[in-house]
């Protein structure tokens, strides 16, 4: 079957295309964001108790790439870190100001993008390319 051939490069072409998109709405060049950031953001507003560990499990990457992005968010002041009541050997990591900021920017941006992407295309489709995409990522996460 042919069209299965082409699967990775259109993965690989939306991919890039939101991505772009993304980087240009919030003007993550001149903001010095990369994706990586981004996510660690989503996943800092998105966890009621998020510890430098969380990102590591929901991102999947290793303790020392997450290490320096956090160090990294801390000096550009998008997040700040706490005490864990819960875990003395923990930091929490909480949004600042200018990070709540950004986050309310990116998700203008992101709600923008979802339209566009969703242009012309029926729920039932919408609904059909979710379903498949994730049993895509599920049959990649089952490789092992």
């Amino acid at each position: 079957m042919t069209t299965s051939k082409n699967v990775p490069e259109t993965i690989f072409s939306l991919t890039r295309s939101y991505r772009g998109a993304i980087k240009k709405a919030i003007n993550a060049n001149e903001l010095g964001l990369n994706g990586m950031i981004v996510r660690c953001l989503h996943i800092i507003q998105d966890s009621p108790q998020c510890t430098a560990n969380t990102i590591v499990t929901r991102m999947g990457r290793d303790k020392a790439q997450i290490a320096r992005l956090v160090k990294e968010m801390i000096a550009s002041e998008l997040i700040s870190k706490h005490p864990n009541p819960e875990d003395k050997r923990s930091q929490l990591l909480v949004l600042s100001l200018q990070g709540k900021s950004l986050m309310e920017q990116i998700k203008v941006a992101e709600t923008e993008i979802d339209r566009q992407m969703r242009a012309g295309l029926t729920d039932e489709e919408v609904e059909t390319f979710q379903r498949v995409a994730a049993v895509m990522a599920n049959n990649l996460r089952n490789t092992d």
